[in-house]
């Protein structure tokens, strides 16, 4: 059967309007998807954009080192105009031992960046960030690796020294000892003299004897690697020992009064202040004291410095412990831990770096900063002497430490009050040996 003309024109014209309304409509849908997904895209981006700006608050945990409380006190409000929507809290550490710490990491509360000493290192890596691929890492020169992970960078180096007065020197008619004999002597005229406390030590505070128990013994045996090699001796601390002729030395200043009267009585803060108000000759402390002394004296013209001289004759190496100090690790369980890393790579970061250096007068750890010493570079031209790096950082000597109860600047303070010397080296001989036994069948 055949249509007519004019029937089957509009057929056609029918068919030809159904496919352009079905591609319509097809179009449409297809807007409609790509409208919808795009709006979605939108609202994921705004979300992330809108939580990248949301406040984000880090606590940055720091010794009682008031020079660097303060520093970073103000220097994190530069930070906060660089990252406005991150605070940082500069949060005051009570101690340096490690006990305040250890209540906050049974307790899981860490900071999210905080100082250590590099012997804790041990206690809390696993609570510790890896910082294998910081660029700060890169460039720092003592980096601590733990299984080969790099978990603090220090932010210091220092040498010890003992500072002086020369002004009270030229009153007794006394020169800078050049030997461990002489150094005594020194502090024997000074006392006979009757008008200065020959050196100031806060005995109440116990960690202000580590210039002569902590670092005497190492300088003493020549070993750089002293803390490890004593892990592989089960009496190290006896006859003749370094530990022995340090402790040795602490006695004869305790029952001389070469410290003063009481210096189990005072603490730091005050033993400072003997030194600062030259009421003491002299006082043992590391090159970080500088700063401090000048924050409260603001003169650098009667006050010097040189190394304790360890050694028994001038034919003798003068060598003065060199270390790396205030190691900075971050909390991995930290809820921000991209913002502590940032923050820490500004802190490395070389203008910040460079002014916190210069401020403190340590010694830079960084390859690519060298700190402004002028002092220091003046004390160590006119009392020159070699470093003797200090290897602070070993597990199996923690290890035997802590079973041992080993504590020598708890045994100073102990010796001081008045305790025998040979008996606390044959206790501490008898427990050293259980615990590097008990350490060697547990490996």
């Amino acid at each position: 059967m055949r249509l007519r003309k004019g029937m089957g024109s509009a057929l056609v014209v029918s068919l030809i309007f159904i496919g352009l309304l079905a591609g319509y409509i097809g179009y449409i849908h297809s807007e409609m998807n790509n409208q919808i997904h795009s709006m979605s895209f939108s609202h994921t981006q705004m979300k992330q954009d809108f939580n990248y700006k949301q406040p984000v608050k880090i606590k940055l945990g720091i010794w009682e080192a008031k020079m660097d409380i303060q520093f970073w006190t103000e220097k994190v409000k530069e930070y906060s105009i660089i990252k406005p929507n991150v605070t940082v809290e500069v949060e005051t550490i009570p101690d340096n031992s490690g006990q305040y710490l250890k209540v906050r990491l049974a307790a899981n509360d860490l900071p999210d960046l905080f100082y250590l000493k590099s012997g804790h290192l041990f206690i809390y890596k696993a609570s510790l960030l890896s910082l294998n691929e910081l660029n700060a890492a890169s460039r720092n020169r003592y980096p601590a690796v733990l299984d080969d992970q790099i978990l603090g960078l220090p932010l210091v180096s220092f040498s010890e020294y003992v500072y002086y007065h020369p002004s009270i020197f030229q009153e007794v008619g006394i020169d800078v000892p050049q030997t461990f004999s002489e150094f005594m002597l020194v502090l024997e005229k000074i006392k006979k003299h009757g008008k200065y406390i020959p050196i100031a030590i806060g005995g109440k505070d116990e960690w202000t004897f580590y210039p002569f128990i902590e670092f005497g013994p190492p300088i003493l045996t020549e070993d750089e690697k002293y803390l490890s090699n004593l892990t592989t001796i089960e009496e190290p601390f006896g006859k003749g020992s370094g530990f022995e002729k340090a402790a040795n030395m602490l006695k004869t200043i305790a029952e001389q009064k070469l410290a003063g009267p009481d210096a189990l009585g005072i603490n730091f803060d005050q033993a400072t202040q003997l030194f600062q108000s030259n009421q003491a000759a002299m006082i043992a402390l590391g090159q970080w004291y500088y700063s401090d002394h000048m924050s409260k004296v603001n003169s650098d013209e009667d006050i010097d410095a040189f190394v304790l001289p360890w050694r028994a004759t001038t034919k003798e190496r003068l060598q003065a412990v060199t270390i790396p100090d205030q190691y900075m690790a971050i909390n991995k369980n930290s809820k921000n831990t991209e913002e502590a890393v940032a923050f820490l790579e500004w802190m490395f970061s070389h203008n910040v770096y460079q002014a916190y250096i210069n401020n403190s007068q340590n010694s830079s750890t960084l390859t690519d900063v060298d700190a402004a010493l002028p002092f220091f570079n003046k004390v160590n031209s006119s009392h020159p002497f070699e470093p003797f790096m200090y290897q602070g950082l070993d597990e199996k000597f923690i290890k035997v430490k802590n079973i041992a109860h080993y504590d020598e600047k708890k045994m100073a303070q102990e010796i001081f009050a008045g305790a025998d010397v040979s008996e606390i080296v044959k206790n501490m001989n008898e427990n050293w040996s259980r615990a590097v036994q008990y350490v060697h069948n547990n490996q």
